[in-house]
């Protein structure tokens, strides 16, 4: 095998093709709890935005045929008797020419799922300056969404839609109709709503597995932003396993998938993709120091939305099950103060809610503060290590496993540690308080 020359074996109806990688990534909210003071978080609806009439020459091109990529052996395999060997060398230009069709197909295969919304809401404006106007006035906000399934059923935030008196809904090819509100969950920040226009049905767009997304895979962010028609941007998935808090809710998101592909107001709602087109996040915050796109867009996870947006359909609203604790995780400072090994790993529990779960099943909070290189650390109350044997590294883990594996009314097994000695628990979980 000659330096700089890649020979692949193509065999009969297989072309060779380049897996190619490239930014991504979506809207988001100040992850992993930076400094406020450093960052501003930024909602990815503008407060106002003119209307734009979407252009009309945005034609459906068809999909190109998928181009399946395979690893070839670096050895050439021997051909088979009476059948000839094809060879295929890569060139700057077929990578090249790959890429772009990757990309440019699985944008015209899944913008037709892809929704841009204006929002009009009523605000109420008083205390102005004399002769200035007072009262009722309409204000227009915008987001993106996605197609969920067949009965015209949208996903999007629950910020972009909040307190809305008209929802119109913006297809890729011009056609504009309006929609209702099915349902809405703050703790999610998630959203469903429906055109009513039963002629309007575009098609559904496919939902990928948030769980199997890694750091460096393709991100795509497909939305409306800026209400300037449809763009796509492209980057890398930059982490996962972020937390963040919606602005109208007391709980965590978790699982929360971090990029960079570019998200600007109006991308909010809109859905990432993946290298297959697949929906893996919904795009809702970025971090940002001056209010624009700095390379931090965080995603709600798409599995989180399989769980809530279903329930939103049927009943309008989601119930989250519920511990009654608040926790921290634990750090070696705080693991030496309670005689533990520094590799200590868990959730500790500072605070147990009065009559709930936790309460009712015995768990302990801590009951003394130490000072440790001069900050005050808790200390004293029980160390979640694991929930149905499932290890517990920290908070963030006990939030996701308890919204993602539990109901409300499950009997769950938590193993301890109190005192230093591991013991375990069953806890029925509640509901989450509104």
């Amino acid at each position: 095998m000659s330096i700089g020359k890649i020979v692949l074996t193509k065999r009969r109806g297989v072309v060779p093709a380049l897996a190619v990688t490239g930014l991504v990534l979506s809207l988001a909210l100040a992850c992993g709890q930076p400094d406020p003071a450093q960052f501003e978080t930024v909602e990815l609806t503008p407060p106002a935005v003119r209307m734009v009439a979407q252009p009309s020459d945005e034609a459906t091109v068809p999909a190109p045929q998928a181009v399946e990529s395979e690893a070839q052996p670096a050895v050439e395999e021997p051909a088979q008797s009476g059948t000839p060997e094809t060879e295929s060398q890569l060139t700057a230009s077929a990578i090249t020419a790959a890429h772009d069709e990757v990309m440019s197909g699985i944008y015209e295969r899944t913008v037709p799922s892809v929704v841009g919304l204006r929002v009009l809401k009523s605000i109420t404006i008083g205390g102005a300056a004399p002769g200035m106007p007072q009262g009722d006035f309409l204000s227009r906000a915008a987001g993106s969404g996605f197609v969920w399934d067949d009965e015209g059923h949208i996903v999007t935030n629950k910020h972009v839609i909040d307190e809305a008196d008209r929802i119109i809904v913006v297809l890729s090819d011009g056609t504009q109709t309006d929609a209702e509100l099915v349902g809405d969950d703050p703790d999610s920040d998630l959203a469903v709503i429906r055109v009513t226009d039963d002629t309007v049905r575009p098609p559904a767009i496919a939902l990928g597995d948030s769980d199997t997304i890694k750091p460096g895979q393709l991100a795509l962010a497909i939305g409306d932003p800026f209400s300037r028609g449809f763009s796509m941007t492209s980057g890398i998935i930059s982490a996962v396993g972020r937390t963040i808090n919606p602005t109208d809710s007391n709980f965590s998101v978790p699982r929360v998938v971090q990029h960079d592909a570019a998200t600007n107001p109006g991308n909010s709602g809109g859905p990432l993709l993946n290298r297959k087109g697949e929906v893996v996040g919904i795009n809702t915050q970025i971090i940002s120091e001056t209010g624009g796109f700095s390379g931090v867009g965080l995603a709600i996870p798409v599995n989180l939305a399989k769980l809530v947006a279903p329930s939103l359909i049927a009943d309008g609203q989601y119930e989250y099950p519920f511990i009654g604790i608040r926790g921290v995780s634990m750090s070696p400072d705080i693991a030496l103060a309670m005689d533990l090994p520094p590799d200590t790993r868990g959730a500790l529990v500072l605070a147990v809610g009065t009559g709930t779960a936790a309460e009712e099943a015995g768990l302990r909070a801590s009951d003394r503060l130490t000072v440790v290189n001069g900050a005050e650390l808790p200390i004293g109350g029980d160390i979640i290590t694991a929930m149905n044997g499932a290890p517990m590294t920290g908070m963030d883990d006990v939030v996701a496993y308890t919204v993602e594996h539990t109901q409300p009314g499950d009997t769950v097994e938590f193993t301890i540690m109190r005192e230093g000695e591991e013991m375990r628990m069953e806890i029925t979980m509640g509901a989450r308080p509104e």
